[in-house]
């Protein structure tokens, strides 16, 4: 009896149990592939309508986290993910995604607390 299961409403099944491969029918195409694949293909299925095979997903490289340095500037984060510390700077703020250096959004959060008070962080 072969593992199966559902992940939104899409069959999953597992078909190599040596290789740990799954698979699905997606849009009338078998994708194959890990399972935490087969499910982000499925996922990028859902939101998107566009259909992504599962080893697209396994070939994306996430940088460490550790790398990520934070700045907390009048209760508000500003963060930079590069090893760059003069521009890749960014805070969310309101929902919004603001990039620029570092002394730019200080400069920023100044000018807005000045009009509207202390910034809501998300």
């Amino acid at each position: 009896m072969k593992k199966r299961f559902y992940h939104r409403g899409y069959n999953v099944e597992l078909c190599d149990e040596q290789k740990e491969q799954y698979a699905a029918r997606v849009n009338g195409k078998r994708i194959i592939g890990s399972l935490l694949g087969v499910k982000q293909s499925i996922d990028w299925w859902c939101d998107t309508h566009i259909l992504q095979e599962p080893d697209e997903f396994e070939k994306q490289t996430f940088k460490d986290v550790k790398e990520r340095q934070i700045e907390e500037y009048k209760e508000t984060q500003i963060m930079n993910d590069s090893k760059e510390k003069n521009n890749e700077w960014y805070m969310i703020i309101n929902g919004s995604l603001i990039k620029g250096s570092l002394n730019s959004l200080k400069k920023y959060v100044d000018q807005r607390e000045a009009q509207n008070g202390p910034l809501k962080k998300k």
